[in-house]
C-alpha cells in the first residue's frame, strides 16, 4: 500500500513538472508567428492559452528585483546583538587565595 502511494505521488509531481514547462517561452504569440510564417494566432487558440500574471509581458515596467542602493560598510553593532555574556558564579576560595597573594596596603 505504501509503495503504491509513493508511486502515485511521484507520478503526480512528474506531471506537474511537465505541465509547468509549457510556460518556458516568454511570448507564445511570437513563437506562433515564427513557426507559421508571420501569420497571427487565431483568437480561438489565443483564448485557450492561459498565461499567469507573473509571466505576462512587463513592457513599460521597471525591473526592481535588485536594490543597488545599499550600504557596503559593516555595522558591528548589528553583527553582535545576538551575543549574551553569561555571568559565572564567583569561586570564593579562589578569591581568598588571590587576596592572600596581594601585598598588604598600609
Amino acid at each position: 500500500m505504501k509503495s503504491i502511494s509513493i508511486q502515485v505521488l511521484f507520478l503526480v509531481f512528474s506531471l506537474l513538472m511537465v505541465a509547468n514547462m509549457s510556460y518556458g517561452r516568454n511570448d507564445l504569440g511570437d513563437y506562433w508567428k515564427n513557426k507559421m510564417n508571420e501569420q497571427p494566432m487565431p483568437e480561438a487558440i489565443e483564448n485557450l492559452i492561459q498565461v499567469p500574471k507573473a509571466l505576462s509581458s512587463n513592457e513599460g515596467k521597471e525591473d526592481h528585483s535588485f536594490n543597488r542602493d545599499f550600504d557596503v560598510h559593516p555595522n558591528l553593532i548589528l553583527y553582535h546583538t545576538h551575543v549574551h555574556e553569561e555571568k559565572k558564579p564567583i569561586d570564593e576560595h579562589a578569591v581568598r587565595k588571590m587576596e592572600s597573594m596581594l601585598p598588604n596596603k598600609g
